[in-house]
């Protein structure tokens, strides 16, 4: 579950500190439940899921699919809409049969 805490920060491109801000923890309780040294109470999950916009459930499951979607989605949000339109064409392209 730690791990994939941190995947999903990685993945929002927040710090070990942006999220423990943003979820009421310190960097340090953060730090420990992220590299599993200190279980995370119910309390604390609940806050982090909140931070990170996801449900408890989606702390302890990775669908790669899901990860892929989301990581390309915040991606795609910071990009001009030119580029957006060049990147969907270019994945329609690539994904077409050969």
């Amino acid at each position: 579950m730690g791990l994939r805490i941190k995947e999903l920060r990685e993945g929002k491109r927040l710090s070990q500190q942006q999220l423990a801000e943003m979820a009421g923890l310190s960097r340090s309780q953060l730090s420990e439940i992220e590299n599993e040294r200190k279980p995370a109470n119910t309390l604390r999950l609940t806050s982090i899921a909140r931070a990170l916009n996801v449900t408890v459930e989606e702390l302890f499951t990775s669908d790669p699919a899901e990860s892929y979607k989301k990581e390309i989605l915040d991606l795609m949000r910071e990009m001009a809409p030119e580029d957006r339109e060049a990147l969907i064409r270019y994945a329609r392209a690539m994904a077409s049969p050969r």
